[in-house]
């Protein structure tokens, strides 16, 4: 019987481990992860970072749930903004590529082989290669717990069937729950294997499960009202986000345009799903009336939820701010589906020739991803060398040099380590104009340095200019309309004010007021 050797499988995973170090060695380089680290600061240091306006307080991106912050806590252990982002990138990694190995391993009631460990593999390389899902599993943000949590929920009550795991009903619910407060678009998982349970495992069962729901929801409630407060929480939580726009100016437009971005970013793992919906149906099963075995099949809760975040990944990605990562919402679980639907399929089918294809399935998606991956191993010196030239490190360098002379709005952690001081960033702030919400002067003003001679951004894109979604941060800082090149920040975009007196020894240009 065709089976996958060991020693390939073997070589597969050192590339798959040198694949992972090379993206996590990428974070570093960019604004957002730092920035979204500053709620777990703002944690660990007594401040409550659910601003009500206009009462003021620093502005972070803090749209999400309250769980998200205590899971980055460790990273604020470490003395370094590059260490913090790294710590908080295999946090991420750690989570996802465990719950993913818990679907495919700890489940299983049979003998493990190789088979399973390939489809480990190939949902592993896929988290790698397909942009929402390498985004949202190595990347710090409120994706990556929220679906490592909703995958352990959906694995849990596989494990617990037949009474062979006496607490998974309570350990589903409570990872259920936590899903949620990672991020509220992970609220279909709940409903999702609330319903699933009730049709496999009968009423008695699903109202054990509804409520182990319901105290873990009500703990966890209570819990962060009384951290936070009652009122910051929902606006924040729940205001700020069902404020937001969409993205094109029309919902419609929006939509259609984001389903189609999802269907282009997607489109392996969306074959392979077609595929097996053919394969099922051309089979006879369900024509047999076999659909309950079906749905009783370990993969079933996960392609489930996978279907049902559909709405949320669309919509996610059509309001204004949205990126690829919302696609992993959905993505995410019906990748894991398939893979665990395969294995299952090799184990299971009783024709020698169905059990080739579920093999050869296997092979050919994940062979071509190890062999695209494996020439990264080669960049991993390059990556750790150049560490010391990541925009948050030069950001905390310069301000350690020159503390309270800059202020730098996509890199408030930076400030955090070089100052002791909490600085808003950009994003929060654009996260309230897009609500409708107003931030004074006097409330942007009490929250950057009190004097600055630079304001200093690494590009004037998307990703770290003055702009973004239509903001523009300048018209809080009028004066500050030249734009100069420091010695000190070479390539960065730097604005000081007509007057400035510290301008001696710096090329210097004129530039219109920004508008």
């Amino acid at each position: 019987m065709l089976r996958p050797q060991r020693g390939g499988l073997g070589c597969a995973a050192l590339v798959l481990l040198s694949t992972v170090c090379h993206l996590v060695l990428q974070l570093p380089y960019g604004a957002w992860d730092g920035a979204r680290l500053m709620p777990s600061f703002a944690l660990a240091r007594g401040l409550n970072y659910y601003v009500l306006l206009p009462r003021g307080g620093p502005l972070f991106t803090v749209a999400y749930p309250p769980m998200v912050a205590i899971v980055y806590l460790p990273a604020t252990l470490f003395r370094t903004p590059n260490g913090a982002i790294l710590a908080g990138s295999v946090i991420t990694v750690v989570l996802c590529f465990a719950a993913v190995a818990f679907l495919h391993f700890a489940q299983l009631k049979r003998e493990r082989s190789a088979v399973d460990g390939l489809a480990f593999l190939t949902a592993s390389f896929l988290m790698c290669f397909l942009p929402p899902l390498t985004y949202s599993c190595f990347r710090i943000h409120a994706d990556g717990p929220g679906l490592a949590f909703g995958a352990m929920a959906c694995g849990a009550l596989y494990a617990g069937r037949g009474e062979k795991w006496r607490i998974a009903l309570p350990v589903s619910a409570l990872c259920a729950v936590l899903a949620v407060f990672c991020k509220q678009t992970f609220l279909p998982v709940p409903i999702v294997l609330l319903v699933w349970v009730l049709a496999v495992q009968g009423r008695k069962v699903a109202g054990r499960y509804l409520l182990c729901l319901f105290t873990a929801s009500v703990i966890a409630t209570a819990a962060s009202m009384a951290i936070w407060g009652p009122e910051p929480l929902y606006h924040c939580v729940i205001w700020v986000p069902a404020h937001d726009p969409s993205s094109e100016g029309s919902w419609k437009l929006s939509v259609v345009r984001s389903a189609q971005h999802f269907i282009q970013l997607s489109f392996p793992v969306l074959i392979l799903l077609l595929a097996g919906a053919f394969y099922f149906a051309l089979s006879g099963r369900i024509r047999d009336e076999r659909w309950r075995t079906l749905l009783a099949n370990r993969c079933v809760p996960l392609l489930l939820v996978g279907i049902a975040e559909l709405p949320f990944s669309i919509l996610g990605y059509a309001k204004a701010g949205g990126d690829v990562n919302s696609f992993s919402f959905a993505l995410f679980f019906l990748t894991c589906g398939v893979t665990m639907m395969l294995a299952d399929l090799w184990h299971g089918a009783k024709a020698v020739a169905s059990r080739h294809l579920a093999l050869s399935v296997l092979l050919a998606t994940a062979l071509p991803l190890a062999v695209y991956e494996a020439p990264v191993a080669y960049e991993i010196p390059s990556e750790i060398r150049g560490l010391p030239q990541t925009g948050q490190q030069i950001a905390f360098a310069y301000l350690k040099q020159h503390p309270g002379k800059a202020y730098f709005p996509w890199f408030p952690l930076a400030h955090l380590y070089a100052e002791g001081q909490f600085r808003h960033f950009i994003w929060g702030l654009v996260e309230r104009w897009t609500a409708g919400e107003t931030v004074s002067m006097e409330e942007f003003r009490a929250y950057i340095p009190t004097d600055p001679q630079v304001i200093v951004f690494a590009g004037s894109d998307y990703e770290s200019g003055p702009r973004s979604s239509g903001f523009d941060l300048m018209k809080y800082l009028p004066a500050y309309s030249r734009s100069v090149d420091d010695p000190e920040l070479h390539n960065w975009i730097s604005f000081v004010q007509w007057d400035d007196p510290e301008l001696h020894g710096w090329i210097e240009y004129a530039k219109a007021p920004l508008k």
